[in-house]
């Protein structure tokens, strides 16, 4: 018999980079990242959110204006201990935020490495880059999908296996002669204008894929041939 180990999705070593993460109900801003921007318990946090580049901005302060006031939220302390080292970060609801944006909610159901996000300061906001993470689901013979959307998107079937990740025009490309005869029952995506942000987000979704696959690639990309960035991490291999 053959023992194997099951690892964790939910937990992860401390880093020494500061980073912000997201689940469910919360966010939390690593000890780095409390030490890096000043940050703590007796502060309060206001949210901030830019959903065409999906990106969420914290902004902190110990007394906001009142225009501002009625929108802040409590941060709480929060102590854990990796390799004797005593660490101390704070939390924030993310609830609202979570309830309100389904492409933030669907980064929470991600694996927590894809849920950390390293954050950069933008004025007086410290601002998170999320990934777009497919928050979009229609059937493939619902026929709703907007004419003119463009972004990434992925082909899967009711098993849940994805056959094809993609970039460019969604309908257009569901629509395609090559594609008639591929099996897959649902489509899954993200709007993104940008062909550029197409591309790195194509190939961030594919390189996961990957990585979880054991350099495998879905079944359809193999056919067709994969994104620039992803054939030319194949070549390395």
């Amino acid at each position: 018999m053959a023992w194997e180990l099951v690892k964790r999705e939910d937990s992860f070593q401390g880093s020494d980079r500061p980073f912000v993460s997201i689940s469910d109900d919360h966010f939390s801003f690593n000890s780095m990242f409390v030490r890096i921007a000043e940050v703590g318990p007796e502060q309060r946090v206001i949210i901030y959110v830019d959903a065409e580049n999906y990106k969420i901005g914290f902004e902190f302060s110990i007394d906001f204006p009142l225009d501002k006031k009625d929108h802040s939220l409590a941060l709480s302390q929060a102590s854990s201990e990796t390799k004797g080292k005593k660490r101390k970060s704070l939390n924030s609801s993310a609830s609202s935020i979570v309830k309100r944006f389904p492409w933030v909610k669907n980064v929470t159901k991600l694996p927590i490495k894809d849920r950390r996000f390293e954050p950069k300061k933008e004025g007086n906001r410290w601002v998170i880059q999320l990934c777009p993470a497919f928050e979009n689901r229609k059937t493939r013979e619902s026929g709703d999908i907007p004419s003119d959307a463009k972004g990434i998107y992925r082909y899967i079937r009711e098993s849940g296996e994805i056959v094809y990740i993609g970039r460019g025009e969604i309908k257009k490309r569901l629509s395609a002669p090559e594609r008639i005869d591929w099996d897959f029952e649902i489509i899954e995506y993200s709007i993104i204008e940008d062909p550029d942000k197409q591309l790195e987000w194509e190939d961030y979704w594919i390189s996961r894929y990957q990585e979880q696959n054991n350099g495998k690639l879905p079944i359809y990309n193999k056919i067709s041939g994969t994104s620039r960035a992803s054939q030319d991490q194949l070549s390395t291999q």
